[in-house]
């Protein structure tokens, strides 16, 4: 027993054109004006960065201060409460 697939055929088939839509220009800024008023992306993101290596070095001098008076405070310390059990 032999069975196939038949499709039939349209013999009134017809074609579709699709026509290009052409899209608005989006305004985009001068990047002469971001310099000039300020909030240029570049400028911004420098900011940041800037900013930021500065409170981490900021966070990073106190830590070193704090360190360096531990160990400085430590010894006297230690040493003065070894003198008062003597």
């Amino acid at each position: 027993m032999k069975t196939s697939l038949t499709t039939p055929v349209n013999s009134n088939q017809t074609t579709q054109t699709s026509q290009l839509i052409p899209t608005s220009p989006t305004s985009v800024e001068n990047p002469s004006t971001w310099m000039r008023d300020g909030y240029s992306p570049t400028e911004i993101i420098l900011a940041v960065a800037i900013l930021t290596s500065l409170s981490i070095g900021g966070i990073a001098s106190v830590i070193v201060a704090i360190t360096g008076l531990i160990k400085s405070l430590v010894p006297v310390m230690v040493s003065s409460t070894r003198e008062k059990k003597e």
